[in-house]
């Protein structure tokens, strides 16, 4: 198998192997959509709200849930 064609941040050569078909490894293969010659950040592909926001929308809806339901303690007797 090759080895990866990519570069570290020390600026020396990458030793992992190469992907089948590629000249770089998972770490510095390009990004989709980019050139060939640029190189992909270290998997730090950036979260967009249209990601994050149904996480926030469900932890919401549970704590307004735990709290509604939490709320009734008061006026259902214990047995």
């Amino acid at each position: 198998m090759a080895r990866c064609e990519g570069t570290t941040r020390n600026g020396e050569q990458c030793k992992l192997d190469a992907r089948p078909g590629s000249r770089y490894c998972h770490l510095h293969h390009p990004v989709e959509g980019e050139n060939g010659e640029n190189e992909a950040k270290a998997g730090t592909a950036g979260l967009d709200w249209d990601d994050v926001l149904p996480l926030l929308l469900a932890g919401a809806v549970a704590a307004g849930l735990l709290f509604f339901l939490r709320s009734f303690g008061r006026w259902i007797p214990r047995m």
